[in-house]
């Protein structure tokens, strides 16, 4: 998917018109790839109600993930209801692997958790969840961080107005490791810093 940069970059898009949830991807200042709602998730009725109500963490979601050609790679998918398990499929729609947060303030957790139930990966956080450290199930050793924090820009109106995003070390992972970690980068944006 995306294992061969190592350092990714998932930033919410807000300056494009849609009623769905975008992000893109960059790596080294290059766009590499988008995330974007599905029509049916973003047109669902119930969904409608839930946002305008701004219950936002309830609502399900269907989102494409996808490389700079708009091509699909894979998608991510949450049912209603509050704090509900990711789930992770192929490009083909096999499922790959679910991810079950933990949402607390002072201790956030995700663990990620392969079609046989092994316990691949999990996301430890810090509070206020700007920074989770990453970590091997099977050799309880740090591979990768996330860290949310913003782009410098070059001007001072940009750097106050544009929304942080997530610093995704990447280096050295598998597909699906990086899918993971994309997931889970967009699901602390979700539970923790929706606007």
């Amino acid at each position: 998917m995306f294992e061969k940069y190592n350092e990714i970059y998932l930033k919410k898009d807000t300056y494009l018109k849609s009623q769905g949830r975008i992000y893109s991807l960059t790596s080294t200042n290059k766009m590499i790839g988008t995330i974007e709602e599905t029509l049916e998730s973003t047109k669902n009725i119930v969904n409608q109600l839930l946002n305008l109500i701004t219950l936002f963490s309830v609502t399900s979601l269907e989102l494409n993930v996808m490389d700079n050609k708009a091509k699909v790679l894979g998608t991510i998918k949450k049912e209603k209801g509050f704090y509900k398990d990711f789930l992770l499929f192929s490009s083909n729609g096999e499922h790959m692997a679910t991810i079950k947060p933990t949402i607390k303030i002072k201790s956030p957790l995700m663990n990620v958790i392969d079609v046989n139930e092994n316990n691949l990966i999990k996301a430890v956080g810090v509070y206020g969840a700007t920074d989770f450290s990453v970590i091997d199930c099977r050799t309880n050793k740090q591979i990768s961080t996330i860290k949310r924090r913003s782009l410098v820009s070059t001007t001072i109106k940009e750097n106050l107005l544009n929304d942080d995003g997530y610093y995704i070390d990447n280096t050295n992972q598998d597909s699906l490791t990086s899918f993971a970690l994309i997931a889970m980068s967009l699901i602390v944006d979700i539970y923790f810093f929706h606007k």
